[in-house]
């Protein structure tokens, strides 16, 4: 039986406060999936962002976006009176202002958490979460103190974590520690609230994990040997991919290059926390560039000086065997989907077909060289009509020159395999590719809401290798 699911990240939803969150929006949406018959709901990684607001760049591995909190679900319990959530409200527009939304929000949560402790015991939240709890305290501490999260730059004795470093910086900051260690118990909260009506609505939840951290992270700060870096913590080898579908000089993407060997030396420890951690909240989980998981595209820093280009790097093999009967001897392979996208080699789909990871097919791709056979795609591919990377399918369509293979493929599949649609337009184009991933061979198809909407491209997500500007949009 096919099933859809509908791809929308929790910030683009609509709400008082100029961000989307765990409130009433989010549980209208999953009304809005259950009544027109979808089974999945996908959102992006929830993670603190980091540099340019990007969810796949992350701040903290587990730690939450604390401004998805909703201010409405914390007046209901008077840690907010209706005097300060209208005084918080921000114009309702199509795009995040971060910056209002960091300010205005940022305060109003501050002012909520100090009303929270009150209430709640967050020392044992501490306790129980303390792996990767209390480096994240102490590093977004330290980087409020330092006015920089460029930990590499700090005094020496503050370079490095420890539980003597985190224990100094407690007794000194308390009520500050406390309160960013509360907000993340209350995100915890109102998203299994959420979860438990998602599953009540017959509605799953994909998630989506990213493979690389940011630099400037928590976790990168607190295990510097797990990553490529020198004794002054400077990155000797960051990630990337070479030029692809996506960008043509391909991607310099900066995050420091795991060490896999001493990775596998502590048992996969930091991958298999991160997936438990994730696992408690979602159905499935989106392996966020799985090519980087069999091999790696490395790109050399000369005297721990990021090159200019993503260009000159070489593939470098992980441990995926290693790491994947690791990861498949605790969850279960149907809770993965495979972002196979990019550079395919051989090595890489064998490894996902031996283990049997579901891939993903993106329409967008598909007609540029032939009409595709789409009605025998396999079934146990999530086809998608573009991503958060894509253009909008109207936006895809608009870029295309009028005698472009990708415009004659479709019109000619059109033709032979929905004629009631007519021939493909401005108007018609998301429609069209709403209906071949419905009729194609995969079983599961999701679709983004601006391809549901038929929105052109002031609606797009992100722009593969550029920093700034992305992750916007909104309902």
């Amino acid at each position: 039986m096919k099933q859809s699911g509908i791809l929308l990240h929790l910030s683009s939803l609509a709400t008082d406060y100029g961000i989307g969150d765990l409130g009433t929006a989010a549980y209208r949406f999953c009304d809005y999936l259950k009544e027109n018959s979808h089974s999945f709901w996908q959102i992006l990684p929830l993670n603190h962002c980091g540099y340019g607001n990007s969810p796949y760049n992350p701040i903290s591995a587990f730690a939450y976006n604390k401004f998805l909190i909703s201010p409405d679900m914390l007046a209901e319990k008077s840690y907010l009176s209706r005097a300060e959530l209208q005084a918080a409200k921000l114009p309702h527009t199509s795009s995040v202002d971060y910056e209002a939304v960091y300010r205005i929000k940022g305060q109003l949560l501050d002012l909520a958490a100090e009303r929270m402790l009150k209430d709640i015991d967050v020392e044992e939240y501490i306790r129980e979460n303390a792996w990767h709890l209390k480096p994240y305290l102490a590093f977004t501490m330290l980087s409020q103190k330092m006015h920089s999260s460029e930990w590499y730059l700090w005094p020496h004795e503050i370079r490095h974590y420890s539980d003597k470093l985190y224990d100094e910086l407690y007794q000194e900051n308390k009520l500050e520690m406390r309160k960013t260690a509360v907000l993340q118990k209350v995100f915890e909260e109102q998203f299994t609230r959420l979860k438990a009506y998602m599953t009540e609505s017959g509605v799953s939840l994909i998630g989506d994990l990213p493979l690389y951290l940011s630099y400037e992270s928590s976790e990168v700060w607190a295990h510097q040997d797990l990553f490529d870096l020198d004794e002054s913590g400077r990155r000797l080898s960051v990630a990337g991919v070479p030029p692809d579908a996506f960008s043509e000089s391909g991607q310099l993407w900066g995050n420091p290059i795991y060490l896999w060997d001493r990775i596998q030396d502590s048992g996969f420890e930091i991958f298999i926390r991160r997936f438990r951690h994730v696992m408690r909240h979602f159905d499935l989980i989106r392996l966020d560039h799985f090519i980087g998981y069999v091999n790696y595209w490395k790109i050399n820093c000369m005297n721990g000086i990021v090159p200019d280009s993503a260009i000159n790097g070489a593939w470098v093999r992980a441990l995926p065997e290693a790491f994947f009967d690791t990861l498949l001897s605790e969850f279960l392979i149907d809770k993965f989907i495979a972002e196979d996208l990019g550079i395919l080699n051989s090595d890489v789909c064998e490894v996902r077909d031996r283990y049997g990871f579901p891939g993903m097919i993106i329409l967008q791709f598909c007609f540029e060289e032939s009409v595709p056979d789409a009605l025998n795609f396999p079934s146990d591919r999530f086809i998608y009509t573009g991503t958060h990377d894509n253009s909008t399918t109207r936006g895809w369509w608009d870029s295309l020159p009028e005698n472009s293979p990708s415009r004659l493929n479709l019109a000619v599949f059109c033709k032979r395999f929905m004629p009631e649609f007519g021939l493909p337009n401005q108007e018609n184009i998301h429609d069209i590719l709403r209906e071949v991933a419905r009729i194609s061979g995969c079983n599961r198809y999701i679709i983004p809401m601006q391809d549901i909407l038929g929105l052109d491209d002031e609606a797009r997500m992100n722009i593969p290798g550029t920093a700034l500007g992305n992750w916007q949009w909104r309902l």
